[in-house]
C-alpha cells in the first residue's frame, strides 16, 4: 500500500513540475531530486512486495517511506495554499496567483521555506535508504524478487451489456423455486422466511433473484428492499420503505411517527419486504412493529449470517441454509469470471488442471471464486500467469486466518496501483449502500486518483476504472443504464472490511463510528458513521490538518457550536472533498472560503439552507458543487470565478444571479435543475463541454438553437411545465452520445427523423399535444428502447418499455396485431378517461409485466381476475400489478 502512496506523490510532483517549474525560483531542482528519490523508493517497495506483510523490519521500513511521501504531499499542498489563500487572487485565476507570487520579492522567504522542507525530506529518505542495509532488510529471503502478483495495465473499453444485475448466479435454481413457493404459499399469517449462511456464500444474490421473480411480483401488492447492516438507523430504514410506497417524508420526522405512518401505509396490503443483512435481535425488534399482520399472506424475507436471529424472528419458520457450491457449480462460476465471453467453448486444455486447483482452494464459496476469477480475467491466458496466481494464492492462504480473507487479500494486492486508491475509497461509504457511479467518479477525480490518458476526459477514464473493478468482482453492479454503463454499484461487506483494514493501516482513511478509536490517529480521510461523531472528533482529535476528505454521515451540524465549527473549517487547509448531505445545516460559515483546495462540496438534502456565503466563490479549484434539495434559490453573483467547476447540481428553483458571465464556466459537464433565463440564448452555446443538461421553466423560441452546438451531450431535459412550449430543434444528428431526452411542453411538431440523435435510447414526452401522428418518425429510430408519453398516445414497434401516464384526453387506444413485438413492460397510470384496454393486448405475447396505477374504479373492474370483461385480453401476462 505504501507503494501507491509513493506513486501518487510522484505523479503529483510530475504534474507540479510540468505546470510550475519555471516559476519555482531555483527549488525546481530540489523537487526533481525528491521525485527521483521517491521513484527509487517505489521500485524498492515493489521488490519487497511479497514480504512486508509478515516481517516487522520491513513493515517499519515501509511505514517510514510512506510517512515521508505523505509529508512531501503536505509540502506541496502547503505551498499551493500559501499562493492561493484569500488576498492573493487575481483576475487571471490560479495561474495568475502563481505568477504574482513568483514575481513578488516579499514571498522569497516562502520559497526558501519550501526548499528547506524538501531538503529535510530528502535527508530522511537518505536515512531510510541506509536503514535497508543497516538492519538487514535487503537480506530477507525473497527481497529483491519481483512480486508474483503481476498485472498488465489494460485500458481498452469493453462492451457493456444493458443489464440491471450481474448474471454470475449459478447453483441457485432449485433454491429459488423452493423459496418462491414458500413465500407465495403457506399460512395466511405474516410469516418471516430467512436465508442464512456465512459471508460471501450468496445470500443477497439469492434474495435478489427471488425478489425479481415474476411470480413474486404478481402475488404481492407491494414490494420493498432494505439493507440493515451492523450500524443502522431505524429512521432511514422506515424512510426507505415509505419512499418505495411513493411517500417522500422529511428526514427530521420523528422515528415513531415514521413507524406509525409505515404501519398505516401497509395496512390492508399484501406486501413483501426483504430485510437484507440483519445482525441483531434489537434490529428486528425495532422493525417488526411497523409490519401489520392482517392474515392476508404478507411476508418478510430476511438474510442474516446468524441462524439464531432467523429463529428469533419467526420460530415457526425453518431458516433456509445456503450451501457451498459443488465442483461443477464452482467450475461454472469460475469460467464465467476467469474466461469471460463464450462459456460454451471448452477451457484451454493447458489451463484446465491449474484452474481446477485454483477453484479447489476456494472451497465452494461463491464470493471467493468470483474474486479469484476476476484476478485471472485481467491476466494473460498462459500457464505461467495462472501458475503465478496459484503460487501466490497458496502463500496467502498459509498466512491468513481463513480461506476467504486470504483470497480477498490476494485480489487486493493484485490490483494495479491506479486502482488501489479507488478500491480503498469504498470504505468511506456506509455498509450495504448503493453508490451512484457518477458521484463516485467525481470523488475520485477530486482526490486526484484518476490519471490523464491521452486526450480522454478524466470522467471517461474513471468510468473504465469502475468497469475494471466490476470485472474483477471487487465491486458489483446494482443497476445499469440502457447504454450499458453502470449507474449504481455496491461492495460486499467482506470486501469493504478489507478496504477499511488496509486504509486504516496506511492512514489513507479512518472510520469513526459508535466506538471512538482507542489510539490517536491522523487519517488523511475521515468518515463519520455515528451521530455526534464529528463533535467528539473535534474535541478529542485536533489533528485535522492532514485531512483530504471528510464524510460526516448521520451528523447533526446544528449541535456543534458555531465558533467550534468555524475553527474546525479554518484548520482544514488541505481538504479536497467535503460531503455534508443531510446535515440539517441552516447556514454555512464564511470560513468555508478558506478551503481553497476543495474540489468537491455536497450540500444536498439540507432543506433549511437558504443561501451560500459570498466567500464560496474563493474556491477556485472546486469541481463539483451539489446543492440539490436545499432552499437555495440564487447562485452567488461571482460564481463565474469558480472556473474549474465541472458539475453544478442545484434545486429546480435556483437561477443565476449574473447570467452575463455564465460562459466563464466553460469546464461545466453537468448543469442540472437550473432555471431558464436569458442566459439560455446568450451563454448556453458557449458551455461546449456539457454532457448533462436539465433546464426548468419557460424557454424562448430561440432557446433550443444553442443546444445544437452542444455535441457532447449525453442527457438532455427541457422541463417547461404546464402550458409551456418546446421551441423547434435544429438538427441533433451530430449528437452521437445523446441517449436520453426528456421534453416537457407543447410541440408544434417533432424533429424529422434525420434530426434526431442517432443513438437515442430513452425518450420521455410530457404534455406535447402533437397535432400529427409522430409514430412515422419514432418507429424508425433504430436504438429507441424506452418511450414514456403523456398526452395523445402512439407507440413504436421496437419499444421494450412503454409508460402511458397522465393522459387526460385519452379515451381509446388501439393496438394492431403485430405491433410492438418486443414490448416486455407496460405501465398505464392516471388516465382518467380511458375506459378499457384494447383488444389487441391479446397479441402482445412478449409482454411480461403490466402495471395499472391510479385508474378509475370502472376501469379496474374490467381487468379483475377471472371476472372482468377485459381479463381475457391480459390473462397471458405473467405479472399484473394494480394499484
Amino acid at each position: 500500500m505504501a507503494g501507491i502512496a509513493v506513486q501518487f506523490v510522484i505523479q503529483r510532483l510530475n504534474d507540479f513540475l510540468a505546470q510550475e517549474a519555471e516559476l519555482l525560483l531555483g527549488v525546481d531542482g530540489q523537487i526533481r531530486s525528491l521525485r527521483d528519490k521517491l521513484g527509487w523508493m517505489h521500485a524498492l517497495l515493489k521488490d519487497h512486495h511479497g514480504n512486508r506483510r509478515d516481517n516487522d523490519r520491513v513493515k517499519v521500513w515501509v511505514a517510514q517511506i510512506r510517512e515521508a511521501a505523505y509529508d512531501a504531499e503536505d509540502v506541496i499542498d502547503s505551498y499551493i495554499f500559501n499562493i492561493q489563500k484569500p488576498g492573493r487572487e487575481t483576475s487571471a485565476g490560479f495561474m495568475g496567483s502563481i505568477r504574482s507570487f513568483a514575481c513578488c520579492i516579499k514571498d522569497i522567504p516562502a520559497i526558501h521555506k519550501i526548499g528547506k522542507e524538501i531538503g529535510d525530506i530528502e535527508r530522511r529518505l537518505n536515512d531510510i535508504s541506509s536503514n535497508r542495509s543497516d538492519y538487514g532488510i535487503g537480506n530477507i529471503p525473497g527481497c529483491g524478487e519481483a512480486s508474483s502478483s503481476s498485472y498488465q495495465s489494460q485500458t481498452w473499453r469493453e462492451k457493456r451489456l444493458p443489464i440491471a444485475e450481474e448474471a454470475d448466479v449459478v447453483g441457485v435454481e432449485v433454491e429459488t423455486k423452493t423459496l418462491v413457493g414458500r413465500l407465495i404459499e403457506g399460512d395466511a399469517r405474516r410469516a418471516v422466511i430467512s436465508i442464512t449462511g456465512m459471508g460471501g456464500i450468496g445470500k443477497t444474490t439469492l434474495a435478489k433473484k427471488i425478489y425479481n421473480n415474476i411470480h413474486i411480483k404478481k402475488n404481492f401488492d407491494f414490494h420493498a428492499w432494505v439493507s440493515v447492516s451492523q450500524e443502522h438507523r431505524l429512521r432511514e430504514i422506515f424512510l426507505s420503505i415509505l419512499k418505495s410506497l411513493g411517500q417522500d417524508e422529511r428526514e427530521t420526522t420523528p422515528e415513531e411517527d415514521l413507524r406509525k405512518q409505515l404501519y398505516e401505509s401497509l395496512e390492508g396490503k399484501k406486501y413483501l419486504v426483504v430485510i437484507d443483512d440483519i445482525w441483531t435481535r434489537d434490529a428486528w425488534n425495532g422493525l417488526v412493529s411497523a409490519f401489520p399482520d392482517r392474515q392476508n399472506g404478507s411476508r418478510v424475507l430476511l438474510t442474516t449470517r446468524k441462524e439464531e436471529i432467523a429463529k428469533y424472528a419467526d420460530a415457526e419458520s425453518t431458516p433456509h441454509k445456503m450451501h457451498f457450491l459443488n465442483e461443477s457449480e464452482s467450475w461454472a462460476l469460475f469460467r464465467k469470471k476467469a474466461l469471460p465471453g463464450n462459456v460454451a467453448l471448452p477451457c484451454p486444455a493447458n489451463l484446465e488442471e491449474l484452474g481446477g486447483k485454483i477453484v479447489a482452494k476456494c472451497g465452494g464459496l461463491p464470493l471467493a471464486i468470483a474474486v479469484i476469477g476476476g484476478v485471472l480475467s485481467r491476466k494473460e491466458k498462459s500457464v505461467n500467469e495462472w501458475y503465478k496466481v496459484l503460487t501466490s494464492l497458496e502463500w496467502q492462504l498459509n498466512e491468513s486466518e481463513d480461506a476467504i480473507s486470504g483470497i480477498l487479500a490476494l485480489s487486493y494486492h493484485d490490483l494495479p496501483y491506479y486502482l488501489k486508491f479507488c478500491f480503498l475509497y469504498f470504505g468511506a461509504f456506509p455498509e450495504d449502500s448503493e453508490i451512484y457511479v457518477d458521484d463516485l467518479i467525481k470523488l475520485w477525480i477530486a482526490e486526484g486518483f484518476v490519471q490523464q490518458r491521452g486526450e480522454e476526459e478524466l470522467e471517461d477514464v474513471a468510468e473504465d476504472y469502475v468497469e475494471e473493478l466490476i470485472n474483477r468482482s471487487m465491486i458489483q453492479v446494482a443497476q445499469r443504464n440502457l447504454n450499458g454503463t453502470a449507474m449504481k454499484c455496491r461492495i460486499h461487506d467482506l470486501l469493504r472490511d478489507l478496504s477499511i483494514a488496509n486504509a486504516k493501516e496506511e492512514r489513507f482513511l479512518d472510520v469513526y463510528g459508535k466506538t471512538a478509536p482507542t489510539t490517536p490517529t491522523t487519517p488523511r480521510r475521515l468518515t463519520i458513521t455515528a451521530s455526534g461523531g464529528l463533535r467528539k472528533f473535534i474535541f478529542s482529535n485536533r489533528s485535522t490538518l492532514h485531512l483530504r476528505s471528510l464524510f460526516p454521515f448521520n451528523e447533526r451540524w446544528e449541535e456543534i457550536e458555531t465558533p467550534v465549527l468555524k475553527s474546525f473549517f479554518g484548520a482544514l487547509k488541505f481538504l479536497r472533498v467535503m460531503d455534508l448531505r443531510r446535515g440539517e445545516l441552516t447556514s454555512l460559515p464564511d470560513e468555508i472560503g478558506s478551503l481553497i483546495q476543495l474540489r468537491y462540496l455536497c450540500l444536498m438534502d439540507n432543506r433549511e439552507l437558504r443561501m451560500l456565503p459570498s466567500t464560496i466563490t474563493r474556491l477556485s479549484n472546486l469541481q463539483t458543487l451539489n446543492i440539490f434539495n436545499t432552499n437555495i434559490k440564487m447562485l452567488p453573483v461571482d460564481i463565474w470565478k469558480m472556473e474549474q467547476l465541472r458539475h453544478l447540481v442545484v434545486k429546480y428553483e435556483c437561477q443565476f444571479s449574473n447570467s452575463t458571465a455564465v460562459h466563464r464556466l466553460s469546464n461545466l459537464q453537468t448543469l442540472t435543475n437550473i432555471r431558464a433565463g436569458s442566459w439560455t440564448e446568450d451563454e448556453l452555446e458557449k458551455l461546449i463541454n456539457l454532457r448533462e443538461l436539465l433546464i426548468r421553466g419557460r424557454l424562448n423560441m430561440s432557446s433550443s438553437r444553442p443546444i445544437s452546438k452542444l455535441i457532447h451531450l449525453r442527457s438532455l431535459c427541457l422541463l417547461g411545465g404546464s402550458g409551456s412550449f418546446i421551441p423547434p430543434f435544429e438538427s441533433l444528428s451530430n449528437h452521437h452520445h445523446l441517449y436520453y431526452m426528456n421534453l416537457s411542453g407543447h410541440f408544434e411538431k417533432l424533429p424529422d427523423l434525420h434530426e434526431f440523435p442517432p443513438n437515442l435510447t430513452q425518450l420521455y414526452l410530457y404534455g406535447s399535444k402533437l397535432e400529427q401522428d409522430p409514430m412515422g418518425t419514432l418507429e424508425k429510430l433504430p436504438n429507441l428502447r424506452i418511450l414514456c408519453y403523456a398526452g395523445d398516445v402512439y407507440v413504436t414497434k421496437e419499444i421494450n418499455y412503454l409508460f402511458i401516464r397522465e393522459c387526460d384526453e385519452l379515451e381509446e387506444w388501439r393496438v394492431e396485431e403485430g405491433a410492438m413485438p418486443n414490448l416486455t413492460s407496460l405501465e398505464i397510470s392516471s388516465c382518467a378517461r380511458l375506459k378499457m384496454l384494447p383488444d389487441g393486448m391479446r397479441h402482445l405475447t412478449t409482454l411480461q409485466e403490466l402495471k395499472l396505477k391510479y385508474m378509475t374504479e370502472e376501469f379496474n373492474k374490467r381487468v379483475r381476475e377471472n371476472e372482468g370483461e377485459d381479463w381475457f385480453k391480459i390473462q397471458h401476462i405473467p405479472s399484473l400489478i394494480i394499484k
